[in-house]
């Protein structure tokens, strides 16, 4: 498509001889328009629409780049400054971040901050002409979205995927940390029957109550989450095999004193503990020590339900078995 069209010509022109034209577009499509004076670099005159979205009086603010640098995230400043350096330097080098404003309020506004340089003949900056848009309810949207998607909504608990990646993050610092990392996997006893001999909405509030008890029971630096269905898995931190039994143990207790249903709620518990001295692949370390937990449930389930089996060390010589299955 041709870049000269007489519409934009047309534009163009009434744009320059009527400044109403280029109050419209600076109003309506943005949400903040400045001009800075890069050889007297305080001087910058921002129009009323920025402070309007940051929650002040555009009348009490004075043109100065002061005013709003007072504002911004101390790491976003950093950033914008690098990228304004580099634009600078290197015209190809676009000057287009995403930035935090303090607003009046307290609250954070989020800020896409995009600018050009205007240079003199020999090149050199001389004004940069920049413009903001409020991007707020699109990062807030994203934020709860990604709550959704790490949170489970039933209990309040991490969700599985926030698990999974937890504990490859947690597998993949613990032989630099020299920290052992034990999994505990809980599996309520019998739950179908309490669903088909109650309903549903009795099944959840069994679920709630047990992710309410294992936030009581854990320690701050357990990470417990819900697995899915009527599973419930605690990544402790810095537990060995007697640290992790305990653990395990006393959620087992807390599940036995939950008064939601008449019968007793119990569950089999399985754990697995990892040394930091693995030194096979990252991978294949973490589906091991999920695998060692998992069968050491279906022991606890084989042993008569309502126990704590730990299914032992998960390292890269591992080569024990539980119930004949290979590990």
């Amino acid at each position: 498509m041709s870049e000269s069209h007489y519409l934009k010509e047309e534009l163009y022109a009434r744009v320059a001889s009527d400044p109403q034209i280029f109050e419209f577009l600076q109003n309506s499509s943005l949400d903040g328009l400045w001009y800075w004076d890069l050889e007297n670099p305080e001087h910058e005159w921002m129009n009323p629409k920025l402070w309007e979205v940051l929650g002040y009086d555009p009348k009490a603010r004075k043109h100065l780049a002061s005013e709003w640098q007072d504002l911004i995230n101390a790491d976003d400043l950093k950033l914008a400054l690098e990228n304004f350096h580099a634009h600078c330097a290197d015209p190809g080098h676009p000057y287009d971040q995403i930035v935090r404003y303090r607003h009046a309020s307290g609250k954070t506004v989020w800020v896409r901050c995009r600018g050009v340089a205007i240079r003199d003949a020999a090149g050199k900056p001389v004004r940069m002409l920049g413009a903001h848009n409020d991007i707020t309810e699109m990062k807030e949207l994203e934020e709860k979205l990604r709550h959704m998607a790490y949170s489970d909504v039933l209990t309040g608990l991490a969700s599985r995927r926030a698990l999974e990646e937890h504990v490859e993050w947690s597998v993949g610092g613990a032989k630099r940390a020299n920290e052992i990392l034990s999994l505990v996997f809980i599996d309520i006893d019998h739950f179908k029957r309490i669903n088909d001999s109650y309903d549903h909405q009795t099944g959840d509030a069994v679920l709630i109550a047990v992710g309410k008890g294992l936030k009581q029971v854990c320690r701050d630096s357990d990470f417990s989450a819900r697995f899915g269905g009527d599973e419930f898995v605690v990544l402790a931190h810095g537990a060995d095999l007697e640290g992790s039994t305990m653990l395990a143990e006393r959620i087992r207790e807390k599940i036995i004193s939950l008064d939601v249903i008449e019968r007793k709620i119990s569950a089999s518990i399985g754990i697995s503990t990892l040394v930091p001295s693995a030194v096979a692949s990252q991978k294949d370390v973490v589906k091991r020590f999920f695998r060692v937990a998992d069968h050491a449930v279906y022991a606890a389930k084989a042993a008569g339900r309502n126990q704590v089996i730990h299914g032992g060390y998960v390292d890269a010589e591992q080569k024990k078995s539980i119930g004949g299955a290979a590990l």
